[in-house]
């Protein structure tokens, strides 16, 4: 697993300061939920919306309920 750049870590502690209301860009949430971006782009675990012209992101606090475990991401069929 690769080093997290001071971005990235910059990015997680603002995270921990958001309110439950908030929306969290994809990249976040990859961050934060240790799912890849490419799943939250093409098959996200938690509902996700618009936040800009090509932006998209999910609730935070969805994301912490999913993370913490209070929510089960669907199964992805395997075939």
């Amino acid at each position: 697993m690769r080093e997290l750049s001071d971005k990235e870590r910059a990015a997680l502690q603002r995270f921990e300061a958001l309110p439950d209301s908030a929306a969290a860009p994809l990249k976040i949430c990859a961050l934060v939920s240790g799912i890849s971006e490419r799943t939250w782009r093409r098959s996200p675990p938690i509902p996700v919306f618009p936040i800009s012209a090509h932006k998209r992101g999910a609730n935070v606090g969805q994301l912490r309920k999913l993370t913490r475990g209070e929510l089960v991401a669907p199964a992805t069929a395997t075939t």
